[in-house]
């Protein structure tokens, strides 16, 4: 009989902390967000993403980019709320996120009411994830200031929750202070979840001191076990009870005989030959975390769609969680 898969080194003996079952992992996707994928083309993914058994689809987050960074990480952000409407108009089961809203430089009175209104039209499948953000010269455009950006997060994330989950909502911060608003509609969700991005481990303990789950980017699988070891441990400090908290990691993928050592792409990439990339999505199962989201660096559509088609049903094959047919695998 095939060996079991021994429990990571942080989870040993942690009583009911992530016993999930290896199969219980899901597949995502990120929507393309490079120049030759346009919006419409970006729904059509979601919506095959959704015929194709996938248990999410995400929607990334930049207003502008400038002049600095054109062409060295990724060409076109359609704004992430509108994609995700019309996605949910086109889908009926698919989870939809954002991966991630750069929260300090929006209003979140703003960001709650739309979430909100998008988790009503999506009956109730948003997460949202959000980061503090990274590109300074972004804020220097938007006329935000970069300094302070953490704790204009960490508030806006409490905002968030006050007005979906409080009636009359009350606050009182260093950035938005208010009293007895009233805010509707509110979401379907009784608690819609916020995720925290980011990789360093203050990202984590944001994610554990104010989030309902963490999308950190780019971790083999083995890096990835550090963090979670962390992040349990900090959690434990805390005494913060996980049975409801989700990770989420999202990495790059592309099927490709070439090599591409020299490319932009980090090591840790999900980029290679079509077993070499199996195998590492599959080197993740054992931490039981809840999901990858496939993150494409292709420019071709129908290559796109071509390594979902494939992964839908190596995935199935190897009990990851996807849907075939309406059923579950």
């Amino acid at each position: 009989p095939q060996a079991a898969i021994p429990a990571p080194l942080w989870s040993r003996g942690l009583g009911d902390v992530y016993k999930r079952q290896v199969n219980n992992m899901d597949l995502g996707i990120a929507l393309p967000i490079l120049a030759n994928i346009d919006v419409k083309d970006q729904l059509k993914i979601a919506i095959r993403a959704e015929e194709l058994g996938f248990k999410s689809v995400w929607a990334s987050d930049h207003i502008v980019i400038p002049e600095e960074w054109k062409g060295r990480f990724s060409d076109i952000f359609p704004d992430p709320f509108i994609i995700l409407t019309a996605i949910s108009q086109n889908t009926s089961k698919i989870k939809i996120g954002t991966s991630a809203i750069i929260l300090p430089y929006r209003n979140p009175l703003i960001i709650a009411k739309m979430c909100s209104t998008l988790d009503q039209f999506c009956n109730g499948r948003l997460i949202c994830t959000v980061a503090p953000g990274w590109m300074q010269e972004e804020f220097d455009v938007l006329n935000v200031p970069f300094e302070g950006r953490i704790s204009k997060t960490i508030e806006y994330i409490q905002i968030l929750k006050s007005l979906w989950n409080t009636d009359p909502s009350n606050f009182d911060g260093e950035y938005f202070s208010y009293n007895n608003v009233s805010f509707q509609p509110k979401p379907i969700q009784k608690e819609l979840p916020v995720f925290m991005g980011g990789n360093h481990e203050k990202a984590i303990e944001r994610s554990i001191d104010f989030a309902d789950g963490w999308q950190p980017i780019w971790f083999s699988s083995d890096e990835l076990e550090i963090k979670l070891k962390y992040l349990y441990q900090y959690a434990e400090k805390k005494s913060k009870n996980l049975k409801n908290f989700n990770v989420s990691l999202r990495n790059r993928i592309r099927i490709t005989s070439k090599n591409l050592k020299n490319s932009d792409n980090p090591p840790t990439a999900l980029i290679g030959k079509e077993n070499e990339v199996f195998d590492k999505i599959l080197s993740y199962k054992r931490l039981g975390i809840s999901e990858i989201v496939l993150d494409f660096t292709t420019p071709d559509k129908d290559e796109i769609l071509e390594t979902c088609l494939l992964y839908t049903s190596d995935a199935a094959d190897e009990g990851l969680g996807v849907d075939l047919g309406g059923r579950r695998i």
